[in-house]
Order: structure tokens, then C-alpha cells, then sequence
């Protein structure tokens, strides 16, 4: 990928989240809840090995971390982790002191081996598929800093089975998603590469092949709006 993302996110970390929201009709931000609540949920009935501290890794502003800190059991800690320093900071201006910020690339994580019960990755998947190699070395690391028996969950868009509402996605990723991303942020390039993603990202069955194929362990997944998105999740 000739794009550098860093570049694309620091020119639009301040209007990230508003722009996200416009573009999904508010449906994003309802898709982040329902993955927080499935994280919760995975890792209280994971016991011990599924307790804190957590990490919310690609992080972005802090969106999924924000709603991990809300509501920890036992006091928690949440960790948010990206690669982009202006989108931490955004994050930090938001959230304030309920994020705890950490610029890490998510293929070589500074945490030792067994740190977290639980790590969510929402809405970047795509950005690390989008790079060789990339996707299958940040599971890697993932595995590494779970503990044994802690949870994976990831949020993605992916492929509807219905072929009409799958062509009725790919149409708006195309038309709109580019155009009013380019609109509302200035950025051509980013939003241009984003439309693409969307349209080859693989569909939940073949995601969860690949994440099975890191190690992870009893992986499943749950469609979301006819399968626009998908929640899975595994054990390290």
C-alpha cells in the first residue's frame, strides 16, 4: 500500500468520529456497544483468565476503550493502543482521564507475554489486511499478550449473504463513502482506499478461518444487520 495511514489519520483525527457516524447513519457507534457488551460478557465468563488489565488495540480515539472503562468488573484497567499519536491525543481531549494512552504498533505490542484477559480491535482489521503479512503478525502478537484462556473480540464490516443487500453495500462504499468521506474531511486519498477496503474485505466465515488459523481457539462470530458486520471472538 503506497498511502501511509499515519498521514491519513492525523489529517483527520478531529473529525474522525463525526464523520464515521455521518457516513454509518449513527450505526457505528451502536455496533461499538453491542462488541464492548460481547467483550464484556466473553471475558467475565472467562474467570480469572479473562480478568483486567484489557487492552482496546488500533484504538483510534478511544471510542470501544471509553466504553470498556465505563464499566469494568473489579476496577479494570483499559489500555488503548494505536499507532496514530494525534489520535490518541484526540482521544485524550474527548475521554480525558478514562483512557490510558500507549503509541504502539500493533505488530510488535511493549507488553510482556501474558498481560491481558481481554483485547478488542474494532474497525481496523481491514486496515491491517490492507499491508502483507501485517494481519496474521498483529494475531500473533495478540496471542502473545493474552493470557492462556483470554478473549479476543474483533468488530469488522463485512460481506452480507444476500447478494442483493451485499451489491447495495458495495454500491454506496463506492459512490458515497469516498465522496462524502472526501467532503466532510478534506481527505481524498484516505477515504478513497477506505470505499475500497470495504467492498474486498472477506466475509465473517473466511475472517474467522483466518483468526482460527493464528491459534485462537472456540472462535465464532455474530452477524450484524444482515451481516453489514461482524463480531467474533476467540481464546488465546
Amino acid at each position: 500500500m503506497l498511502m501511509d495511514l499515519r498521514d491519513v489519520y492525523t489529517n483527520i483525527s478531529r473529525r474522525y468520529e463525526s464523520t464515521n457516524h455521518l457516513l454509518t447513519f449513527g450505526l457505528d457507534g451502536s455496533w461499538r456497544r453491542l462488541a464492548g457488551e460481547v467483550a464484556l460478557r466473553s471475558a467475565l465468563e472467562a474467570g480469572s483468565p479473562g480478568a483486567g488489565p484489557w487492552l482496546d488495540l488500533c484504538s483510534g480515539t478511544g471510542e470501544t476503550a471509553g466504553l470498556l472503562a465505563s464499566r469494568p468488573p473489579g476496577g479494570a484497567c483499559v489500555i488503548s493502543a494505536d499507532f496514530s499519536v494525534p489520535m490518541l491525543r484526540e482521544g485524550i481531549r474527548r475521554r480525558g482521564g478514562s483512557l490510558i494512552p500507549v503509541a504502539a504498533s500493533s505488530s510488535a505490542l511493549p507488553f510482556p507475554d501474558d498481560t491481558f484477559g481481554l483485547v478488542t480491535v474494532t474497525f481496523a482489521a481491514r486496515n491491517l489486511r490492507s499491508r502483507s503479512g501485517l494481519f496474521g503478525e498483529s494475531l500473533s502478537e495478540i496471542r502473545r499478550v493474552l493470557r492462556p484462556g483470554g478473549v479476543f473480540v474483533n468488530l469488522e464490516t463485512s460481506q452480507p449473504r444476500s447478494a442483493l443487500f451485499r451489491s447495495l453495500m458495495h454500491a454506496y462504499a463506492k459512490t458515497a463513502v469516498g465522496r462524502l468521506g472526501r467532503l466532510l474531511t478534506g481527505e481524498k486519498e484516505g477515504y478513497a482506499y477506505l470505499s475500497g477496503s470495504i467492498r474486498t474485505f472477506p466475509g465473517a466465515p473466511d475472517l474467522a478461518a483466518e483468526i482460527s488459523s493464528a491459534g485462537f481457539s472456540e472462535v465464532s462470530w455474530r452477524e450484524i444487520m444482515l451481516g453489514a458486520a461482524a463480531i467474533h471472538k476467540g481464546k488465546a
